[in-house]
């Protein structure tokens, strides 16, 4: 047995005798307290979302293209952040389902314009219900003073850009 920086006893495997981990000072990192959170909260959403076969990134795109009907698959990549080639099994997969539809662009025959399907509005609408609620319920584990910084707080980290409402 060895003992670790924190002069925790550990055992051959890296981990401690009483079973714990040393996160050493990984808690003192901001992105690593983000990812953490993130991953919690995206767990909880993506429970939520199974019903619909749905996961928080397609949520996600189904969301942006219900609030921009027309939008391309260019654009809305850039508003995740990837690139077209990653948009495009995303899309492909919600067009097989019948929840998107693509038209051509007059203007550019090239792209597409997308669209959420008028089937799809009653499905979309039920998650989009299940989605608010499960956010509510996140949000209540702040005051609204918290919520308001932590967006704060959070749109500084990435450099000021925030996107959506404050």
């Amino acid at each position: 047995m060895k003992r670790s920086g924190s002069g925790k006893t550990q055992v051959a495997s890296g981990e401690t005798a009483d079973g714990t981990i040393d996160f050493a000072e990984l808690p003192t990192y901001v992105g690593y307290q983000v990812r953490r959170t993130q991953a919690q909260l995206f767990s909880e959403l993506e429970g939520a979302l199974k019903a619909f076969d749905l996961t928080p990134g397609s949520f996600g795109v189904l969301t942006l293209i219900d609030a921009n009907p027309g939008i391309t698959q260019g654009t809305l990549a850039g508003a995740f952040g990837v690139d077209k080639s990653t948009m495009s099994p995303v899309i492909f997969r919600l067009e097989q389902r019948g929840l998107v539809r693509r038209e051509v662009l007059a203007s550019d025959r090239r792209r597409h314009a997308l669209f959420l399907a008028d089937a799809a509005e009653p499905a979309y609408r039920a998650a989009r219900d299940t989605v608010q609620a499960v956010e509510a319920g996140i949000a209540a584990r702040l005051t609204r003073a918290e919520q308001r910084e932590l967006e704060r707080l959070l749109v500084k980290l990435q450099g000021g850009g925030g996107h959506g409402k404050s």
